[in-house]
């Protein structure tokens, strides 16, 4: 017994240094595994962690999912499901000065998007969740540590609708060319996240894209029509 749980801590003392190290290249299993630690004591804790992410869809998921939903999981008990909720709830409280602002203008959203993608060193991908008024309700962040793509998680995206139930949504992902002109992964990622909105009855208002001061948007430059007439006249 003393051997196991010596195989733990020297694998929880690895993962702390490692964090240490760099927590941005932390994949989501693993920051949730290093959370867990702190109320699961002298257990292996990436089982659960997988467990978690893969029946609620993501970290930000688990997060903000009932203490009741989170017990319900074989291995999580009230100290574990309490802690991640308290972490889920700071979160969105530190979250709280970008709700309510307006994004209904090219400057509103320029301001956000520089701010945002200052002094990365990877792409990630924003998806802000708007009212009829153009008012941020929520937003998703999409980051696979990658430096030049970035996936769309629908999983994470369609839980963040349920819960924000938007009217419309803006992306903001960024470049490291010297221009932010959309590519033709660009486009075709923009279309289907059109239809996979459309499908939740959300609109895509604009795309766009940011690199260093300059930003492109899909809105402004009428590409985002062009690709929705397009869907349009395919799916005729």
């Amino acid at each position: 017994m003393a051997q196991k749980e010596n195989l733990h801590e020297g694998h929880r003392k690895r993962l702390r240094e490692k964090y240490e190290q760099g927590k941005e290249f932390f994949k989501e299993h693993e920051l949730l595994e290093m959370l867990l630690t702190y109320s699961i004591a002298r257990k292996d804790t990436n089982a659960l962690a997988h467990k978690l992410i893969n029946k609620f869809g993501s970290l930000n998921e688990v997060l903000n999912v009932s203490t009741k939903e989170l017990i319900s999981v074989d291995g999580v008990g009230e100290r574990t499901a309490n802690l991640l909720s308290l972490v889920g709830y700071i979160s969105a409280l530190k979250q709280n000065p970008l709700e309510k602002t307006k994004l209904n203008n090219i400057d509103s959203v320029k301001k956000l998007a520089v701010e945002l993608f200052k002094g990365l060193d990877h792409e990630v991908l924003y998806v802000f969740y708007l009212d009829s008024q153009k008012r941020i309700l929520g937003s998703t962040m999409l980051d696979d540590g990658n430096v030049d793509s970035v996936s769309l998680n629908y999983n994470e995206i369609s839980n963040a609708i349920l819960r924000c139930k938007p009217k419309s949504a803006i992306v903001l992902h960024n470049h490291f060319s010297k221009y932010p002109e959309p590519s033709e992964a660009d486009d075709l990622a923009t279309a289907k996240l059109i239809t996979f909105l459309n499908y939740n009855k959300v609109t895509l208002f604009d795309h766009v894209i940011v690199s260093g001061e300059e930003i492109y948007s899909y809105f402004y430059d009428n590409r985002i029509q062009k690709i929705k007439e397009y869907i349009k006249n395919k799916t005729i």
